[in-house]
């Protein structure tokens, strides 16, 4: 910006110091004739019988004749570097497009899909009884390179809407191994929440009892590639309980987005 504002205001400078110097020229000139004036015994005489002040009035109308061709090329210079720097703002701009295009296309993506249905596991442990809720899923990157993990937060709630996901655990496979090449399925991933309402049959099938609340699966994933940061994955899915599937939930960008 710097050396652009400095391209504009030089130009604007020179026809002032240009037309200072001509009309330097002009006074000067107009001095000349009428010191040859005043020698002369008839107002317009020296123009006839003086050679000094015919010479001197010829540099007159030779002098204005090229300062109002210096004006006219410096209006000329002016237009032209208006339409060399629009020409350079439109330049600029389409190289931003590019490099903004080759940024989009030349990433990572890392995407959250293939939840599995709500399961409900039974346990057991030292006459102690209980049941778990669980949900499978997988996570993939299908950008153009890399990806390396910097943050995940993933979690199941009930509750009347989600609840922001705890950070995953330090043995989570993300965590393990943080870096997902291009078009590499990570699996089976696991996440589950203790919960002890939950009914029992063994001909419809074990549902769980959430109490009116609703059950929300939300993963949120940070991550980079190797010429870009700050990529985040948001999905975000509600269970329901007539089909016993997840459906994303429409909730807005702060719960299904990619950045």
């Amino acid at each position: 910006m710097q050396m652009e504002d400095t391209a504009v205001k030089g130009p604007r400078r020179v026809p002032e110091v240009v037309i200072g110097c001509l009309l330097s020229i002009a006074a000067l000139t107009v001095g000349t004739m009428l010191v040859s004036a005043t020698r002369a015994s008839e107002a317009w005489g020296w123009f006839s019988k003086d050679a000094s002040g015919f010479f001197t009035g010829l540099q007159f109308l030779v002098a204005t004749a090229q300062a109002v061709l210096f004006i006219y090329q410096l209006r000329l210079i002016r237009v032209s570097l208006e339409d060399a720097k629009v020409v350079s703002a439109a330049a600029t701009r389409q190289a931003r497009v590019a490099e903004d295009t080759l940024t989009k296309i030349e990433r990572p993506y890392v995407f959250v899909y293939n939840v599995s249905s709500l399961k409900i596991d039974q346990w057991e442990y030292e006459g102690e009884t209980g049941s778990t809720l669980s949900v499978k899923y997988s996570v993939a990157n299908y950008g153009k390179l890399p990806a390396v993990i910097e943050h995940m937060q993933v979690s199941l709630s009930v509750h009347d809407e989600p609840l922001p996901p705890t950070n995953y655990d330090y043995n989570h496979p993300l965590a393990v191994s943080a870096v997902l090449v291009p078009g590499e399925p990570r699996n089976d991933l696991y996440e589950g929440l203790a919960w002890d309402r939950v009914t029992i049959d063994p001909y419809q099938g074990d549902a769980a009892d959430l109490g009116g609340k609703e059950l929300f699966f939300w993963v949120i994933i940070r991550y980079r590639g190797t010429f870009s940061s700050g990529h985040v994955t948001r999905a975000c899915w509600r269970y329901d309980e007539r089909t016993g599937q997840f459906v994303e939930f429409n909730g807005g960008p702060e719960h299904n987005s990619q950045t």
